[in-house]
């Protein structure tokens, strides 16, 4: 197995969640995760394209803690069908994009719904197929336009503020972008999935810099779709086309990467010892399966401590950092040392 720690040397902490495909406890294909300000963790949980009774916000925390979920698979208001990401404002209301249905769906802290708000289209204040979002003190929304490629800036009941980018490959131009944080600074990090870099603006849309590129080597990218940033402006990267997390310093420089060190949740030992058949035969199981010269993707789905499709980093009041481990339905917490 390939090491897991370069240049600067980060702890795996914990797992928290297991395979759940029809609600409660656990998580289905999750898209996004989020903290309030109460540190509980809200997941928002995709679920299949033909399994759809998965799909919910799950709440948790590191923990392990379950505190429910809402929401459930629809068109209506109050439900969801294609949930992308996830963010809090400062009363912690929670709002979610949906990428189907090209609304912003408004919760309240315990999941009731409110409202939701948004309409198809290209011009101000209308989306299609909006994805990252990420709420400032000011509650100003910074929506990612994935299909319009630019970020949308708007109240937090739908007003349009301010706007950026176009289709291109230039500084301050989009290629179907997908995540977006914000930085210690105010700053505006949006991953820029098809053009496998992360671009740097200020809150009102200029362009400050970037970093990465297309490839497989440190510090390369292929389709990102995350990013977030600690307290010593060290930047984590969902490299979810290379199925691993990058980290680089405040100067853009690459200091480490994570391919996966996860072990069986509390959630999931809970379950396998009270159900001794399956129990049985996980004891039986291998979580290797080594082939070599197989691509990146397919090494992930052989090798269960590894990430497959990581969609989404994010950083607690504690620092650790919480990797969404997508198609093994699960978070895993690091640390660095």
């Amino acid at each position: 197995m390939k090491s897991t720690i370069t240049k600067t040397k980060f702890k795996y902490i914990d797992t928290v969640g297991f395979t759940a495909d029809v609600g409660g406890r656990g998580f289905h294909l999750p898209r996004d995760l989020a903290i309030n300000s109460k540190e509980k963790v809200f997941v928002v949980n995709r679920s299949g394209a033909f399994h759809t009774a998965g799909l919910r916000v799950s709440i948790t925390d590191v923990n392990h803690n379950y505190y429910g979920e809402f929401s459930k698979f629809g068109k209506n208001p109050g439900e969801l069908y294609w949930p992308c990401s996830i963010t809090f404002d400062t009363e912690d209301n929670v709002y979610i994009t949906d990428e189907y249905t090209h609304t912003i769906s408004v919760f309240e802290k315990d999941g009731n719904f409110v409202k939701r708000w948004g309409n198809k289209g290209n011009k101000q204040g209308e989306v299609n197929s909006p994805s990252g979002i990420v709420c400032d003190q000011n509650n100003e929304l910074f929506i990612v336009d994935l299909h319009n490629d630019r970020v949308q800036v708007m109240t937090t009941s739908g007003k349009f503020i301010r706007e950026w980018g176009k289709k291109g490959d230039q500084d301050g131009e989009f290629n179907k972008p997908w995540g977006i944080a914000l930085g210690n600074n105010n700053e505006v990090l949006v991953a820029d999935w098809r053009n496998d870099r992360i671009q740097i603006f200020d809150k009102n849309g200029l362009f400050i810099d970037k970093f990465g590129s297309s490839g497989t080597d440190d510090g390369d990218l292929s389709r990102p779709s995350g990013a977030c940033v600690d307290k010593d402006g060290f930047i984590y990267v969902a490299d979810w086309g290379n199925q691993r997390v990058q980290i680089y310093d405040e100067k853009f420089n690459f200091i480490g990467k994570l391919r996966g060190q996860a072990k069986l949740s509390k959630w999931a030992k809970e379950y396998l010892n009270a159900n001794q058949d399956e129990k049985r035969a996980r004891e039986s199981f291998s979580p290797v399966i080594n082939i070599d010269n197989v691509e990146v993707h397919e090494e992930s789905a052989r090798i269960e401590s590894y990430f497959w499709d990581p969609t989404s980093v994010v950083i607690d009041k504690n620092g650790h950092l919480l990797v969404l481990d997508s198609n093994r339905n699960r978070i895993q917490i690091y640390q660095r040392a």
